[in-house]
């Protein structure tokens, strides 16, 4: 998996940094734990500072277009994220195995 970067915007009044990246993937497009865990090795910041907005498939191609924040501190991203986009960058609970 590669990142790539397209556009890179810097939000001072924000706390934080707009960034555009092509993804090339093998297969189907990586989970959004995945790409968050790529992304913030990328820029050398900590997982909890990176929110991914969007995901945009390439239709036919084995690509995807992201559009990440990157804040400069938690209580910024707190304040301008919404809750349930926050919720899908948490692991899921492992379920039990029925019986």
């Amino acid at each position: 998996m590669e990142l790539h970067t397209l556009k890179e915007k810097e939000m001072s009044l924000l706390s934080r940094k707009r960034v555009t990246l092509m993804i090339d993937n093998d297969g189907a497009t990586p989970s959004r734990l995945e790409l968050l865990k790529a992304v913030a090795k990328k820029f050398n910041v900590s997982q909890d500072l990176v929110v991914i907005k969007h995901i945009y498939p390439q239709f036919g191609r084995k690509k995807s277009k992201l559009i990440v924040h990157i804040y400069d501190d938690k209580e910024k991203l707190k304040i301008f994220e919404l809750k349930n986009l926050l919720a899908k960058h948490k692991e899921k609970p492992k379920e039990a195995p029925a019986q």
